[in-house]
């Protein structure tokens, strides 16, 4: 069986808490830490990136459960675990 990907779309403000939720340096030399790490670049007020099964569940582990003061951090995390659903069915 392959590795499925999708295509996470969050809006800038759900990145950057993502983000600031995240332990980048955890996923140092990987190719997660480049993706994350490039899209922080990006300008639009929306942020693509491309997501294997594995690095959606790497980010969810690392995070954990939502947390309830951050609403757009629990949005990211939500569809997240959408696009990791669509791998399953």
């Amino acid at each position: 069986m392959y590795m499925q990907r999708g295509v996470l779309t969050l809006s800038k403000e759900e990145f950057l808490e993502m983000i600031n939720a995240l332990n980048l340096e955890r996923f140092m030399g990987t190719h997660l830490y480049e993706k994350l790490n490039g899209a922080k670049e990006g300008t639009g007020e929306s942020i693509q990136i491309l997501l294997s099964e594995d690095e959606i569940e790497k980010i969810l582990d690392e995070i954990g459960s939502p947390i309830t003061d951050s609403l757009k951090l629990n949005s990211a995390l939500e569809k997240m675990k959408e696009l990791f659903t669509t791998f399953r069915s």
